[in-house]
């Protein structure tokens, strides 16, 4: 069985479900750190103007204390109302706005405490639409040891019966693999040449949130989605 994870992003790109395409089960770290240069809580969109940064604030003194993606509570100062007219303006008359919609209007009528429980809902939908292994499964919630970087993946493969682990493609930067494969674990890297597809303005803008794909693909968004892996 071949098993990948990643922290729980908001709106992330398409390379991400692409790593879930490429594994017959996947795991979300919940209990991972965020850290300063990442993108886990925003994400872009493209409007007419340009490419368009959507982030969900954060409590800062929940990143200083570097407390796991699960306890970082999100700040209610009216992102979901801002966020989820943005995406109005930006995708209205977008091909495929309609069939989506009435998954994001009661989306963003939600309150959320943790930024875990903002990035979820979304995940477990783009999956389902995308046709991906589901359910999504949660770090929290497998009852692991205390572990870290590199006694994490052979943990989680023991747990859910895998012997090949996806890591991300900057993973080759910390992962000590043989000490993994020691333990009976097949470490591969995930490589994403990201695909094009039809956007509504003129040229093509990559690495944007899968929303983009979505809006403008419809039910061809999976296929897209499975033409970069590499």
């Amino acid at each position: 069985m071949i098993l990948s994870a990643h922290q729980p992003a908001y709106l992330p790109w398409l390379g991400y479900f692409a790593k879930i395409a490429a594994a017959d089960a996947f795991v979300l770290h919940d209990r991972s750190r965020i850290g300063r240069r990442n993108m886990l809580n925003r994400n872009r969109i493209r409007t007419a103007e340009g490419p368009l940064l959507l982030s969900v604030p954060l409590s800062h003194p929940d990143l200083r204390a570097e407390r796991p993606l699960d306890e970082i509570r999100v700040v209610d100062d009216g992102w979901r109302r801002r966020h989820w007219k943005a995406i109005q303006m930006a995708y209205r008359r977008a091909p495929y706005f309609d069939l989506h919609a009435g998954f994001l209007a009661g989306y963003y009528a939600e309150e959320y405490a943790t930024l875990d429980e903002v990035c979820a809902p979304f995940l477990d939908y783009c999956a389902e639409v995308l046709g991906l292994p589901r359910p999504l499964l949660r770090v929290s919630r497998l009852g692991l040891p205390p572990v870290d970087r590199q006694s994490i993946i052979p943990e989680l493969c023991r747990a859910l019966g895998a012997d090949t682990f996806i890591a991300g493609p900057h993973a080759r930067d910390y992962l000590d693999r043989e000490r993994i494969e020691a333990q009976g674990v097949q470490v591969e890297f995930f490589r994403y040449e990201h695909p094009t597809y039809p956007q509504a303005q003129p040229g093509f803008v990559s690495h944007l949130s899968v929303l983009d794909l979505l809006m403008n693909c419809g039910p061809h968004s999976a296929d897209v989605v499975k033409e970069g892996v590499a």
